[in-house]
This record gives C-alpha cells, sequence and structure tokens, in this order.
C-alpha cells in the first residue's frame, strides 16, 4: 500500500502540470503514456507465444490505446474549456478508482466478477460512483463555465461507471493470456495499462459527452 501511495504521489503531481501547462507538455505526456502502453499491450498478447489470430488482438489493441489518446489531445485543445474538461475526465476517474478500491475493502460483499476480476465487489463500485460523482460536483462548483447539478451527476455517473469497466476489460484480457500484471513499470501499480485502463475507455465516453454538449469545436471542422 505505501509503495502505492508514493507512487501515486509522484505520478500525479507530474500529470496535474502537464495538463495544466498544455501545448507541449501534455501531447507530450500523452504520447509517452501510449507508446508505453502499447508495448505493454505487445508483450502482453505475445506472453504465451503467437496465437492464432495475434492481428485481431493487435488491432483492437491499436483502437483501445491510439483512439483515446487522440480524444484525450483533442480535448485539450478546446479553447477556454480544455483544462477543465481534462481535469474533471482525471479527477472523476481518479476518485472512481479511489472510491471502488477503500469501500471494497473496507465493506466487501458480494462480488461483482468473481471470475474475471475477484477483488472486485457492488460495494466497491458503488463507492466509486459516490465518490466520482462528489468530485465531479465541487470541480463543476469551482470552476466557470458550471453546468447543471442534474447534468454533472450524470456525466460524472457514465464516466465512473465505463471506467471501472474499463478495469474489467483489463483484468479480462490479462486473465485471457494468463498475466497477471502487464507490467512492472510503475511500483505498486503494475504497469502503465494497469493505472490507464478506466481513463482509456472512459476518454471516447467523454468526448461523447463534450459533443453531446456542443463545448467547443469538433476536431472534423
Amino acid at each position: 500500500m505505501l509503495t502505492r501511495i508514493l507512487s501515486a504521489l509522484v505520478m500525479a503531481p507530474l500529470a496535474f502540470a502537464a495538463i495544466w501547462f498544455g501545448f507541449p507538455y501534455f501531447e507530450f505526456m500523452v504520447s509517452v503514456v501510449g507508446v508505453l502502453a502499447a508495448l505493454e499491450w505487445q508483450r502482453l498478447i505475445s506472453s504465451n507465444g503467437p496465437q492464432p489470430q495475434s492481428w485481431v488482438w493487435l488491432i483492437a489493441g491499436a483502437l483501445y490505446i491510439l483512439l483515446p489518446c487522440l480524444i484525450l489531445i483533442w480535448l485539450r485543445g478546446i479553447d477556454n474549456q480544455g483544462r477543465q474538461i481534462i481535469i474533471w475526465l482525471f479527477a472523476v476517474i481518479w476518485a472512481s478508482d479511489i472510491g471502488a478500491y477503500f469501500s471494497g475493502k473496507s465493506i466487501g460483499g458480494q462480488k461483482m466478477a468473481p471470475i474475471i476480476s475477484p477483488n472486485k465487489t457492488w460495494a466497491g463500485f458503488i463507492g466509486g460512483l459516490v465518490l466520482a460523482c462528489v468530485t465531479g460536483l465541487i470541480l463543476n462548483n469551482c470552476t466557470e463555465p458550471s453546468f447543471e447539478t442534474s447534468e454533472i451527476i450524470l456525466a460524472s455517473i457514465i464516466l465512473s461507471i465505463i471506467g471501472q469497466f474499463g478495469d474489467l476489460l483489463e483484468s479480462w484480457v490479462k486473465r485471457t493470456f494468463q498475466v497477471k500484471e502487464s507490467g512492472t513499470l510503475i511500483p505498486g501499480h503494475g504497469g502503465v495499462l494497469d493505472r490507464i485502463d478506466a481513463i482509456l475507455l472512459a476518454t471516447p465516453a467523454a468526448g461523447l459527452i463534450v459533443l453531446f454538449y456542443e463545448i467547443g469545436e469538433v476536431p472534423w471542422k
């Protein structure tokens, strides 16, 4: 636990600084993390030797990692609100992870998906939703322009749910290839994919939310 906390205390300020200052630091961070994640994906799917449908996994990995990276860069580049959007996205997902971890540990109870991820419980799932909503509301009240309370709660719930299923998705892939961790780069957290699995799945959802509320310019205009 101590190693996990210390790693987070090192990573979080660096990520926040890149988000805050934007170009070119944010683009550099996303690019480096994307490359490291892609390398881990390649090692993961080849961990048990060549697979009959390895090309399918390669294409899936490219979409799984590249698309969110491109969406993140687009979101951060939205005039006036890009920084706010990215901070909200990351904060809500991190809060969801923290809420799920501690409520799951302290309450326990029925497992969500015991075959895929034996440690995840429905109590943790609810705890993640609650802390994600609280975090989203706090950020919404501290920034301008702000959104309706119902809108920010709904958006935070959507991101938390998708982020938690992103964690399950990566667990399913690791279990499919009989790998415990995607890597060992981050002490206490495993690999890069283990740390960003929720962000990868939640980012496209955040992009759709931004489009739905017509925030900023779409990248193809």
